[in-house]
């Protein structure tokens, strides 16, 4: 699955229960289920988070710190964070 940070509430959300594809086409903001007028509801498939836990890795889309943890075996470190 892929995920991203809602451009207004900052939680991370699936890109697949949402209207994140369509934004992304117009450039115009990347709204969680939960935020987003044409649905208003947050879908319920997993529980909404702050998004301050996941990695981005580009585009926009992310993966969980614990999913990357895992692949690797080990505890990362996440370096930059915050800079511009």
């Amino acid at each position: 699955m892929s995920y991203f940070e809602c451009s207004k509430c900052g939680c991370a959300e699936d890109t697949a229960l949402c209207y994140y594809w369509s934004a992304k086409l117009r450039q115009t903001p990347m709204l969680c289920s939960a935020c987003d007028p044409k649905i208003a509801k947050w879908h319920g498939h997993f529980p909404q988070e702050p998004a301050q836990n996941w990695i981005n890795y580009g585009h926009g889309q992310m993966c969980h710190r614990s999913e990357v943890e895992s692949w690797l075996g080990q505890p990362i470190e996440i370096v930059g964070r915050g800079r511009a």
